[in-house]
Formats: C-alpha cells, sequence, structure tokens
C-alpha cells in the first residue's frame, strides 16, 4: 500500500479562493500536491512550465497566477543559481495558514478489480417491419 497525499480545505478556503481567482487557486493546488519537506518548511520545487502545463494554460497565464499568489503572501518564490551565474530550477516556499489548506497523508486503499458495471439490455423488441412500411406507405 503507497502513502497518498490529499489536500484538506479549512474554513477560510472559501474567502481566500474568491480573493485569487480560479486560476491562481489551481496553481496554489499544483504548488501544494507536490510539497516537499524542507528544513520542517513545506516546499514546491517547480517550474511555472510546469505548472502551466499542469494547469492546460499559458506560462504567461501560470507566472501571473503565482504573482497573485505571492502577492497574497500564500508563496515565496526562491530562485536559485549555478556556481556559473545561470539560473536552476527553483523552488517555491508555501506559507499558507492551516485553517486555508493542508496536506494530509493518508493510506490509499486498493479497491478490487471488478468488472465494469453493464447496462441491462432492453427487453422491447422494435418492429423493423412497421418502420419500413411507414417509408414505402408515402407514395
Amino acid at each position: 500500500m503507497q502513502q497518498a497525499a490529499r489536500l484538506l480545505l479549512g474554513d477560510g478556503a472559501a474567502a481566500v479562493r474568491r480573493h485569487l481567482g480560479p486560476t491562481a487557486w489551481a496553481a496554489l493546488e499544483v504548488l501544494a500536491s507536490g510539497v516537499a519537506e524542507d528544513a520542517g518548511a513545506p516546499v514546491a520545487s517547480t517550474s511555472i512550465r510546469d505548472i502551466a502545463e499542469a494547469l492546460g494554460v499559458a506560462t504567461n497565464t501560470a507566472h501571473r497566477a503565482t504573482r497573485r499568489l505571492v502577492a497574497a503572501g500564500l508563496i515565496t518564490p526562491d530562485q536559485l543559481r549555478a556556481s556559473d551565474g545561470r539560473f536552476i530550477a527553483g523552488v517555491y516556499r508555501l506559507t499558507v495558514p492551516d485553517d486555508v489548506l493542508r496536506l494530509a497523508h493518508h493510506e490509499r486503499v486498493e479497491s478490487p478489480t471488478s468488472p465494469p458495471p453493464t447496462r441491462p439490455r432492453s427487453t422491447r423488441r422494435r418492429d423493423v417491419g412497421t418502420q419500413l412500411d411507414l417509408l414505402t406507405s408515402c407514395d
């Protein structure tokens, strides 16, 4: 059995979601679902392109969404550089209050494989001959 994570909404989630808008809220969900612990703080190691791909939006739209999250104080970007000065994959530190959104781990319950449900066949019999008679009686 594997551990799976799920996002739990707190009492303050609705107000924050209305303030952020749907795209920024969805970006927050993407970031929160990919967090790891770094010195006890939740961080998401991802890029704007990854967020855009996960949301199915343009990179500019994903960038605007993350800027809204930064402005709201829910995430803090931490851009890292290599020793030669090039930018490398950055991280986003999540500072989301627990009464808004939190990550909970639970055990995934494996369901037994069962055949897909089938639709019952109709017991009504169609009278094809009558339908064809209607086509020829219009002469």
